[in-house]
């Protein structure tokens, strides 16, 4: 099969047993051979359209097989992917865009093709549309070009320096800040490979193996998945979207023996299956995207669920540490304790000056090793905070047990996990002051039974305001995702803050 230089993905999949099976769609099994026939027929009419190894091309699109295809075929050409995340609002999707200079938007099935020509108008980019005729990859693709990238990009694109700066990349993900401004951290093929084998070797893998792939694909997790099973030669079980009574149902049914889960998926599941064992042929239950309750952790693990817990980050290509299943819990009272770096990957916790600490004490959270992304596109200001000397310092806090493992004590000072979803209050705050009649707002997250957390907004209104403004929810909902959206609003006087200016948000109470 001749192919275009590139990164040789597709060779990896070409070198599984063609018959074995790599992707379960709608029930409907496809093997490797298809896959990598399929994914290397989209690579073709991708550069047959114009697309060049090191553009950045955005994608809007709902998992799928022609999607499998298509993030394979971009692996493959060295062209540089951009999940949107489907929940965002237009004008966070423009931005995203905008942002970053993408050259292509690629729509297919699930993404909304009339917003997509809209993004396209309003940024310059160039926009393809795909429609997959079946489930199983058994035709051809059909792709049509909608739209030429506009003079201003191509021309940035054919620059030696904007060349250079997708150098080694694979992927471009959307991450925010705690200031609120969104980043967009840069991960080379050789992260995501080095991520995967380290999972592989941890957390061990059989021939036989189908991981059920419920998150979404513009999320690292969903993601590291498919490079897992490609790397593995094992299958992927996709389902569009999560939906409790159908994953519940496909554990048992599709024979899964790994699957990924944030903790509200997980709970959702044991209420649909209530006091029922997990299914026998399970192994693995990944378990991450934030904290889960000891309450839950303490019910799944006496009904034998093979629970994994884990801390991760986008910027170190999905996991750091993890405990496998069948390693020993030093403390029963303590279930998300004990978690193992990622083989050849290192953790230190330094204090506030960035010294290390002894074991033992708490302190930021630093990770350095192949899994760490190069840097923050185009802002090498948030990059050279983010890492120094390969050192990424995650935010987060936590502390070393005397064998070197992970307790994870906070996500993030402000951040709020919810539903799975990273929310950052100054990103909802930034939003919120540009409300005429709102003066300043902190946001905070409160504990939610079903989603982990949820926004809190505390509002002051502008000099002459004398009552809080109705419209504040139908006002972000226009502006940001849904689960970004404050649960409620509360008018204070003002909001505590140091001397500095910085907000108190531990001071922030109903």
């Amino acid at each position: 099969m001749n192919r275009v230089s590139g990164s040789g993905w597709l060779q990896r999949l070409e070198g599984h047993r063609g018959d074995r099976e790599a992707l379960v769609v709608e029930g409907r099994s496809i093997d490797y051979a298809v896959l990598t026939a399929r994914s290397s027929a989209t690579a073709e009419r991708l550069q047959a359209l114009g697309v060049e190894a090191g553009d950045l091309v955005a994608v809007l699109a709902a998992p799928s097989a022609a999607g499998v295809a298509l993030i394979h075929a971009m692996f493959d050409r060295s062209f540089v992917m951009l999940p949107l995340n489907l929940r965002l609002t237009e004008r966070e999707q423009r931005e995203a865009l905008a942002r970053t200079h993408a050259r292509f938007l690629i729509v297919a099935e699930g993404g909304d093709s009339a917003l997509a020509r809209r993004l396209s108008e309003a940024v310059g980019c160039g926009l393809i549309e795909f429609l997959a005729p079946d489930a199983a990859l058994q035709q051809d693709v059909e792709w049509v070009s909608l739209r030429a990238p506009s003079d201003a990009l191509s021309n940035r694109f054919a620059d030696d320096r904007a060349r250079r700066r997708m150098e080694r990349a694979a992927l471009v993900l959307q991450t925010s800040g705690t200031s609120g401004r969104p980043k967009a951290a840069v991960l080379s093929l050789e992260n995501l490979i080095a991520s995967a084998r380290a999972s592989a070797e941890l957390l061990g893998s059989c021939e036989g193996d189908r991981w059920l792939l419920c998150l979404p694909l513009y999320h690292i997790g969903g993601l590291s998945i498919l490079i897992r099973s490609a790397l593995l030669g094992t299958s992927v079980v996709l389902h569009e979207r999560f939906d409790a009574p159908r994953v519940a149902s496909a554990l048992e049914e599709d024979r899964i023996t790994q699957v990924s889960f944030v903790a509200t998926m997980l709970a959702g599941v044991m209420e649909v299956r209530g006091d029922r064992p997990a299914p026998g042929s399970l192994a693995l239950v990944l378990l991450g995207g934030g904290p889960a309750s000891q309450e839950l952790l303490s019910r799944a693990r006496r009904l034998e669920y093979p629970l994994a817990p884990t801390y991760g980050l986008t910027e170190a290509a999905s996991q750091i540490a993890t405990r496998p299943p069948a390693a020993p819990v030093a403390d029963e009272g303590d279930l998300a304790a004990g978690l193992q770096p990622m083989p050849g990957v290192e953790i230190r916790i330094v204090d506030a000056e960035g010294a290390p600490v002894e074991t033992g004490c708490d302190g930021e959270i630093e990770v350095r090793g192949p899994i760490v992304m190069s840097g923050y596109l185009d802002d090498p200001r948030a990059t050279a905070n983010a890492i120094h000397d390969g050192w990424l310092a995650t935010g987060d806090v936590g502390r070393l047990d005397p064998k070197g493992r992970l307790r994870v004590l906070d996500r993030r000072a402000d951040l709020i996990v919810s539903g799975g979803e990273n929310v950052y209050p100054a990103e909802i705050e930034s939003i919120l002051t540009t409300h005429p009649e709102i003066e300043d707002a902190g946001v905070v997250g409160v504990p939610d039974e079903e989603f982990g957390a949820r926004p809190l907004a505390f509002i002051v209104l502008r000099r002459g305001v004398s009552s809080a403004p109705t419209d504040l929810e139908a006002f972000c909902r226009a502006r940001l995702a849904r689960y970004k959206i404050p649960v409620e609003f509360i008018e204070v006087s003002e909001l505590p803050r140091t001397a500095s200016g910085k907000l108190l948000r531990r001071k922030l109470a109903r």
